[in-house]
């Protein structure tokens, strides 16, 4: 289409954008918002432009906004610095082609009177974003409110109690690689969509085609070349509930060393779940001999249950990879190498599910094909903060304690996503009852 575009990559502070902006000096600054919390951080943002006299236009888009938010909200954090001038915008692009057409009227490449997405007057209908309606979830999900979700049948013996580390030396990545979700990796990551025109056989013909012989070379290449740099950390915690909160004890201590206040569904026309509910309560009654395999001063003190954390990751050599490709201007093994990376974490996540629920003795209802494990075709679940039933991101601060995952070459940002990108991590919970579920 013409158009010159500095891409700067995710999780950018607005000081390395400006930056970028006063070097490149583009007609347009874009900003997208996936996860909840990115509305908060582009009106942050925005108002450090505006309090500097920035007026270059704003285009933003992406999951967490909506028209109405941008139109009036970020219009006006960033006009705030500029007594109102009318060429301090901030506009919004539902999907790429209007981002384009924003770019096209931006530009002067569409006559005065036919321009129509610059022009528009603000949408008047105030929505809440989704931070806020997040935010608003969760503060009803403080309410108790008992969901009947009945107790385990039998409470788990882990192998060992606290963390231990797995290196790369351990790892086989292409048995990881089996655990690839396609659709995620093809459809997702790599765009290979079907779309209205292929009927299935042709899709698939396509992927065969096209994308099937990318993976092998990817898995040949990294196993060859070190471009992955698989580890994990897990661990076993007793652990016990208390209405809304799950309560981890030090294996060693018995101390209550963690406590997880997880929202709860308050919705009537849901069940009232809550991630705790999974766990047997704090002193109840034994189920079975769980009282032999708790650590007995964790027990004393009201542990009954037992939870498995993990973290795992690719690595900085995946971003080291990725960004090599990235600067040589390699955009399509860029793109290519990118969602590899990111779908080999994934991958190696639903590998080490599956080791932590053997070695709890919990695998005997595992699907004997891997691709109906995306579809939870196992017993227990696997939680991941961020996400619908237990969206507090900070919660990770717990995770990192727990799991030390400095060791491995992780950390987080200040907005407590994991870095590398290639990682993640979770809270696995035993119990047959538990599947993902919305607040």
């Amino acid at each position: 289409n013409g158009y010159k575009v500095v891409n700067l990559g995710i999780k950018q502070p607005v000081e390395d954008i400006i930056a970028a902006f006063e070097k490149h000096r583009p007609d347009a600054i874009g900003l997208s918002g996936l996860l909840v919390k990115s509305t908060v951080v582009m009106k942050e943002n925005l108002e450090w432009m505006a309090a500097r006299g920035y007026r270059v236009p704003v285009i933003t888009g992406g999951a967490a906004l909506n028209r109405a938010y941008v139109e009036n909200d970020l219009r006006a954090s960033y006009r705030a610095g500029l007594s109102g001038r009318a060429d301090c915008t901030v506009y919004y692009a539902g999907d790429a082609f209007e981002g384009l057409g924003l770019m096209e009227e931006l530009c002067g490449q569409v006559p005065a009177e036919k321009r129509t997405l610059t022009t528009r007057a603000p949408r008047v209908a105030r929505r809440k974003t989704a931070f806020e309606e997040m935010e608003a979830k969760l503060h009803a999900g403080e309410a108790y409110v008992p969901s009947k979700t009945p107790p385990a049948p039998r409470i788990p013996k882990p192998p060992f109690w606290g963390r231990r580390l797995v290196r790369a030396a351990e790892l086989d990545l292409a048995t990881i690689a089996q655990y690839i979700n396609p659709n995620a990796l093809f459809r997702g990551q790599w765009g290979f969509r079907q779309g209205q025109t292929l009927s299935k056989d042709e899709w698939q013909k396509l992927v065969d085609r096209e994308a099937v012989p990318v993976l092998k070379r990817l898995i040949a290449e990294t196993t060859a070349q070190g471009h992955l740099d698989p580890a994990v950390a897990y661990g076993y915690w007793p652990v016990a509930s208390e209405r809304n909160d799950l309560i981890i004890f030090d294996p060693v201590s018995g101390a209550e060393t963690a406590r997880l206040h997880l929202p709860r569904q308050t919705d009537d026309s849901h069940r009232h779940l809550c991630i705790a509910d999974y766990f047997r309560a704090r002193g109840a009654a034994a189920v079975g001999d769980e009282q032999s395999s708790i650590p007995a001063a964790a027990w004393a003190n009201g542990a009954r249950d037992v939870l498995a954390c993990h973290v795992v990751t690719m690595g900085e050599a995946a971003s080291r990879w990725t960004e090599r490709l990235f600067a040589a201007d390699n955009y399509q093994e860029y793109l290519y190498a990118h969602g590899f990376s990111v779908e080999m974490a994934e991958a190696l996540a639903e590998y080490w599910h599956k080791r932590v629920r053997q070695q709890l003795g919990i695998a005997g209802e595992d699907s004997m094909d891997i691709a109906e494990l995306f579809t939870q075709n196992y017993q227990g679940s696997r939680y991941s903060f961020g996400y619908p039933a237990c969206p507090r991101l900070e919660d990770q601060l717990i995770l990192q304690r727990l799991l030390g995952w400095e060791e491995i070459g992780i950390h987080l940002s200040e907005e407590h996503q994991l870095v590398p990108e290639q990682s993640t991590s979770a809270v696995i919970v035993h119990h047959p009852s538990a599947k993902y579920f919305n607040l």
